[in-house]
């Protein structure tokens, strides 16, 4: 009669083999709280809300120039670009304006390659190509500098922007109102604590009039009338 193999290590064997040495435990945890800490980073910086300019004094130095002096054109939609001091005139560029942008730009550029990593230094320089009508490669560096920081009020402000302006240039039908639609994408993602976030709304109305969404349209143009109903951008929202 064969005899029959043994079924292996008694118990004890087996539950000594199972357990864990100390120091291969300690790594293992010491691992877990470290992705732990890494999770918890990326989510604040996933939900920061950047504003402002970096911190470096050229660009500081290019805003209080720039601050009061820069008309921008940007037809009925609404802007702001903190390079600027806020929201810029309506008019079009005239000369002087145009040689202190141009001027402008070499400071801009040293600091960005100062702050690699800042969107607000990347949101800038977008803000000198939106102004000289470089509409693609503005909505570019706006939507690099969402990459950095999703939450980036401006940034979401002036792709938006950039991305409508392109399309009111661009001649075939499907490819505007394609970029179009990017646009009120952008203006979407303003968080409502944003400064930009009024501007926003008011973009996003006229956007999707422009692409025939009239329904759309009256539910965001009666929120934005709720936090503001007597400036001139409300009466202008209301005579349109």
């Amino acid at each position: 009669m064969a005899q029959i193999p043994p079924l292996g290590p008694p118990v004890a064997e087996i539950e000594r083999r199972l357990k864990w040495r100390v120091l291969p435990t300690i790594g293992f945890v010491a691992m877990l709280l470290a992705l732990l800490a890494l999770a918890e980073v990326s989510l604040m910086l996933a939900h920061r809300h950047p504003h402002g300019l970096p911190d470096d004094a050229d660009a500081h130095a290019v805003a209080a120039a720039l601050a009061g002096r820069v008309s921008s054109a940007t037809g009925e939609l609404r802007w702001r670009a903190a390079v600027l001091g806020g929201e810029p005139g309506r008019d079009a560029p005239d000369a002087a304006s145009v040689a202190l942008l141009a001027a402008a730009r070499p400071a801009l550029e040293a600091a960005r390659r100062r702050h690699r990593d800042d969107p607000r230094a990347l949101a800038a320089l977008a803000a000198l190509d939106l102004e000289r009508h470089a509409y693609d490669r503005a909505a570019g560096r706006y939507r690099h500098a969402c990459e950095l920081a999703p939450h980036y009020g401006e940034g979401r402000l002036g792709a938006g922007v950039a991305l409508a302006l392109e399309a009111d240039v661009t001649s075939e039908p499907w490819q505007s109102r394609a970029l179009r639609l990017q646009a009120i994408a952008q203006f979407a993602m303003v968080d409502s604590i944003d400064a930009e976030y009024p501007l926003a709304l008011y973009d996003r109305v006229l956007s999707l009039r422009a692409v025939g969404r009239p329904a759309e349209a009256s539910f965001w143009a009666a929120r934005y009338l709720a936090c503001d109903d007597s400036s001139r951008w409300a009466k202008a929202m209301r005579r349109s």
